[in-house]
């Protein structure tokens, strides 16, 4: 018999007593899912199915029911009083229980910060160590949110974000047309466009060779931001050419993304929070063939070591940009050979499938050891 394993995400529990308030819809506390964020979807449903699909797998996962018993409990970005007082009611029962952290909100924030609500509370900060501490194990999304928990549990493993294995490309032939503007794509909530701020100045310089495709919430996000970003920001796209299109699904920012272009991807890495995203923004894109261009966010770095530096470009320096840059418009460039290797790393490494194996183990390895234990 299969060990069942429940997943909770957002910090959205499905109970009567939410119902009562109105806070859980019948639907929702029937299937389990009440969030309809990407996290849910990419670390909860995508893995799920995956999981389901694999009759050798001994686990079953699904969104946590609460009427049902479960053998383990995954609580991805779940913290705060609701989800503590939960897993200790689980621990009573001997349920195991595991913390998918996807921010750094283990570390204290330094650096500069560019907009309000940037800054990880105290509070989400204490609330993240609380469960860090009270569950059996952590899944970090990145090496270095990892590093930053261990100092909080002694089973903490790096499980990446993932790409659904139908939405990975063989590869692409797509190539520059003639003189057009080579599209810079870029995609992501509103709020984090002052990143590309960080090349700002290389932009400009080529603003007669490439464009800007912008796949983003809305724009009104931008208000947020600490002057004088938002007088710097119109100011980069009065100078070039761009485009702001709504981010609707991933499934229609994987057609953008096969429209062509580059994906680029600058972070400014002089702040806590930037340094443990994980690398989902530019593996969505390279899933699809896209190169990547980007900054050397640890992540990102990750990505380019397993694929060899082909497919993407690390640029730690505005020179390394334009480099990055002038490979792209020089005719030779091997662009069958780079767009074949960035969705091929993609696979190997980011598809579901394999970060569905490995999330498998680790709930096993948390499961036997719980077992010896009592």
């Amino acid at each position: 018999m299969k060990s069942r394993v429940g997943f909770i995400s957002d910090g959205m529990i499905p109970s009567l007593k939410e119902l009562f308030w109105g806070r859980c819809g019948v639907r929702g506390l029937i299937l389990g899912r009440l969030s309809s964020s990407s996290v849910a979807m990419m670390r909860g449903e995508w893995l799920i199915d995956a999981v389901n699909a694999c009759e050798q797998n001994a686990l079953q996962y699904e969104f946590f029911r609460p009427w049902l018993a479960y053998d383990a409990i995954v609580f991805v970005k779940s913290m705060g009083d609701a989800s503590a007082a939960l897993q200790q009611r689980l621990k009573m029962k001997g349920v195991s229980t595991l913390f998918d952290a996807n921010v750094d909100y283990f570390t204290t924030p330094e650096g500069h910060f560019f907009y309000d609500g940037m800054v990880p509370t105290p509070e989400q900060r204490a609330a993240a160590i609380e469960m860090a501490t009270l569950c059996d194990g952590v899944m970090a999304d990145s090496q270095h949110i990892k590093g930053a928990a261990e100092q909080y549990n002694r089973n903490v493993v790096c499980v990446t974000d993932n790409v659904k294995d139908d939405l990975i490309t063989q590869g692409s032939s797509w190539r520059p047309s003639g003189n057009s503007k080579i599209p810079l794509l870029w995609s992501g909530e509103a709020v984090k466009l002052f990143d590309l701020l960080r090349i700002k100045e290389v932009l400009l310089d080529y603003a007669k060779k490439f464009r800007l495709v912008l796949v983003t919430s809305s724009l009104q996000a931008l208000e947020r931001w600490f002057p004088p970003y938002r007088k710097e920001f119109d100011d980069l796209l009065s100078k070039i050419e761009h485009q702001v299109m709504p981010f609707v699904s991933i499934r229609k920012l994987m057609r953008i993304y096969d429209d062509g272009g580059v994906s680029i991807s600058p972070r400014f890495l002089d702040n806590t929070y930037n340094l443990g995203h994980t690398e989902w923004k530019i593996t969505l894109a390279m899933a699809r063939g896209r190169i990547a261009v980007c900054s050397d966010q640890p992540s990102y770095v990750d990505v380019a070591v397993r694929a060899k530096d082909e497919g993407i470009r690390i640029c730690r320096s505005d020179d390394a940009w334009r480099r990055a840059f002038d490979e792209i418009l020089d005719p030779g460039f091997d662009w069958d050979r780079e767009q074949t290797a960035a969705s091929a790393v993609v696979k190997k490494y980011y598809a579901t499938s394999v970060v569905a194996d490995e999330h498998v183990r680790f709930v096993s390895s948390i499961l036997e050891g719980q077992s010896r234990d009592r």
